[in-house]
């Protein structure tokens, strides 16, 4: 516990004040490291800033100029897009086609002869088929063995049980309960049904009712079976493999015809099927197009189920599915689908011809689209040094020190905002591993890359230069790029590859042999690493970059000083009471002296 403090009491001095005034002074050191380590940490946070922006950059180059699709882009065009369309590769090439005699691939299907409901009324699709087997003629499901539910009734008693199971028959006579038989009623139970010796057993759901209470405790079982549907569908490839389930589909009778056909449409064997309630019919159709027959089938139902798609559904009048035909530049030639790739060129048959209808299908270099891809990334390059560059040559004001939190206390937020402004500013400025970084990347941009075979290159275009693209001559951008359009797009109009392998020349290990985006991309990274062994990451402690280590060093000092200062304080406060003290005993002697005196409280 801290020793009682006395304020002036016996002196008449305003003691906190003055020890006040003194651990002012004292702090003084205490707060030339809080303020140390408060720029040590803006500095840290600068350089991570820093490396975000430099990783921003290194997975925008990825994303774009690295991207054979977007530095290669092809522009299709086609004189009939209603009739044939296309898209085009980076490994398309400059080439026409020419499109006509069009016949469309067809899908096989199957679909119900006749309707599939009986005079019994119209089935409801989104209902248990066991609900609906009287609509439907000739409905036999397959049964499980027989099956035993135990029960005990719970406390207090009731009537009311239920089975583990629905869709169920093979039901007993009677059920036995502590002796008593009970008849078996198979249906819904109405309460104005119920006799206190039957039992109601809905076979639907598996609801058991009884007639009377039953008392806690008693026992009793109920056997019966499940009644399910368990078949396979088979479709073919065009080398005439099988698709189908590993194992067969199996559906308990209380599945709906609408899950049974949703599970068969989000299965492997390639097949849309759907109850059309308007015709009453059902119909199923290859999700490929094509002649994908054997055996002269499309779709095969199999499994001790089968009769339910045949017989049930009436699902026989199969129609096979056709082959796409057409002529391209004069050959006759076929293809399963409607959508193909020749050459890297994707065409989309979209109607059979109607007389001499053709389409004329032209691929090109896609110039302004290849142009837009270097000048994004010559526009992020530019806003990458600029912002690096504005680091470090940004203005430090050295008078302006991190607020303590006593000055802080002192003034508004705004004032505070534009001090701590000031204090923050500079803390980069001429930083040098920044500055070798930035120096290097110019340099990646600025060197040639060696045309030879290994990398691709033309002499032609193997500086940004010759491609149009130098440095402003603005010495205050500093190093920004600048774009002539005309010679860039000439340069990708006349040689595209060349352009491309530019950038992205894989060569050899050797710099000169490496592309321009790669060089950049492989001194980002090494940047970033210099960066993160200095400042760390969000992910680090601060053991494990230097930066850390000096500020764990200064919250060590900072501990050290306060626990000095607390001790300090402590010593002042009991050289103050001390004193206090001593008046005390001093005014209290002065007091009885003058009494004995008699010189004490006259008037």
């Amino acid at each position: 516990m801290e020793s009682i403090r006395f304020t002036g009491l016996a002196s008449g001095m305003n003691t906190q004040e003055i020890v006040d005034s003194m651990m002012r002074a004292e702090r003084m050191p205490l707060d030339r490291v809080k303020q140390q380590k408060q720029v040590l940490e803006w500095q840290r946070d600068d350089f991570r800033d820093m490396n975000k922006l430099l990783k921003e950059f290194h997975d925008f180059i990825f994303d774009g100029i690295y991207r054979q699709s977007k530095m290669l882009t092809r522009a299709v065009t086609s004189s009939n897009s209603d009739f044939v369309s296309a898209t085009a590769g980076a490994d398309a090439g400059n080439v026409s086609y020419d499109i006509k005699n069009v016949q469309l691939a067809t899908a096989a299907r199957v679909q119900s002869t006749n309707v599939i409901s009986n005079d019994k009324g119209k089935i409801d699709p989104t209902k248990s088929l066991w609900s609906q087997r009287d609509k439907l003629t000739g409905l036999d499901f397959k049964q499980s063995e027989e099956l035993v539910n135990k029960f005990t009734v719970p406390k207090g008693g009731t009537t009311e049980f239920q089975l583990t199971l629905g869709a169920i028959s093979d039901l007993p006579s009677t059920i036995t309960v502590d002796g008593k038989d009970y008849t078996v009623r198979v249906g819904n139970a109405k309460p104005e049904d119920l006799q206190a010796n039957e039992v109601f057993i809905n076979d639907e759901t598996g609801r058991v009712s009884f007639g009377e209470k039953l008392e806690e405790e008693k026992t009793f079982d109920i056997s019966f079976k499940q009644n399910y549907l368990e078949f396979n569908i088979e479709t073919y490839n065009e080398d005439g493999s099988v698709n189908k389930r590993e194992s067969n589909f199996k559906y308990s009778a209380t599945t709906s015809l609408n899950s049974v056909f949703n599970e068969i449409n989000k299965s492997n064997v390639g097949v849309n099927m759907f109850y059309d309630s308007g015709s009453d019919r059902v119909v199923a159709q290859r999700k490929e197009t094509g002649e994908l027959v054997k055996d002269n089938k499309s779709i095969n139902f199999t499994g001790d189920s089968a009769s339910f798609f045949t017989d049930v559904l009436q699902l026989s009048a199969q129609s096979h599915g056709t082959d796409a035909k057409f002529t391209i530049n004069g050959l006759e030639t076929t293809r399963k689908s409607n959508t193909f790739t020749m050459n890297d060129v994707t065409f989309i048959l979209k109607k059979n011809s109607v007389g001499d209808e053709s389409s004329s299908i032209n691929v090109k270099t896609d110039t302004e689209a290849i142009y837009k891809t270097i000048k994004e990334f010559v526009d992020k390059y530019n806003e990458v040094i600029g912002k690096i560059n504005g680091k470090l040559t940004e203005e430090r004001y050295r008078a302006f020190s991190p607020l303590t939190d006593e000055q802080k206390a002192a003034m508004n937020e705004k004032d505070i905002d534009k001090w701590e402004e000031k204090a923050k500013s500079g803390l980069l400025r001429r930083d040098s591993l920044l500055s070798s970084g930035l120096s290097k990347m110019r340099t990646d941009l600025y060197a040639e890359v060696t045309a030879n075979e290994r990398t691709l290159t033309d002499n032609k275009y193997n500086q940004l230069t010759e491609i149009g693209i130098k440095t402003t001559k603005d010495y205050l951008e500093r190093g920004k790029l600048e774009i002539d359009e005309t010679k860039l797009k000439a340069a990708i109009e006349d040689n595209p590859d060349a352009v491309y392998q530019l950038f992205m020349a894989e060569g050899s290990d050797k710099h000169s042999e490496k592309g321009l985006a790669r060089r950049l991309r492989d001194s980002i990274s090494d940047t970033m690493k210099k960066i993160e062994e200095k400042a760390g990451n969000t992910f680090k402690t601060e053991h494990n970059y230097s930066m850390g280590k000096d500020i764990l060093r200064m919250n060590s000092s900072i501990a050290a000083w306060e626990e000095r200062l607390k001790q300090k304080e402590a010593r002042y406060w009991n050289q103050f009471n001390s004193m206090e003290k001593a008046m005390q005993q001093l005014n209290n002697q002065s007091s009885q002296l003058l009494a004995q005196l008699g010189l004490g409280n006259q008037k």
